[in-house]
């Protein structure tokens, strides 16, 4: 599943050296815009079939790679238990 969010980022941020930080600020270092944040999130519900509500989501969450890995994982978990029914 790692793989697969962090095509989706690069897909997003259209930027490949994300794979080689996987901790680097996406928005400070302006790889992530809020249209690329919309187009983020969309392809991971597709991808994954879970629901992103962004109002409800730290914004700091969308910083890092391996922050966004882990928000899906844990999304993704809770779909998979029945905790979000």
């Amino acid at each position: 599943m790692k793989d697969k969010i962090i095509d989706i980022i690069v897909k997003a941020c259209g930027d490949e050296s994300v794979r080689s930080n996987l901790d680097v600020d996406l928005i400070e270092k302006d790889m992530l815009d809020s249209l690329a944040l919309i187009n983020l999130i969309s392809m991971l519900e597709d991808e994954f079939d879970i629901e992103i509500q962004p109002t409800t989501i730290n914004p700091n969450t969308w910083k890092s790679v391996n922050k966004i890995i882990d928000l899906v994982e844990n999304i993704k978990g809770e779909w998979l238990y029945g905790r979000n029914k």
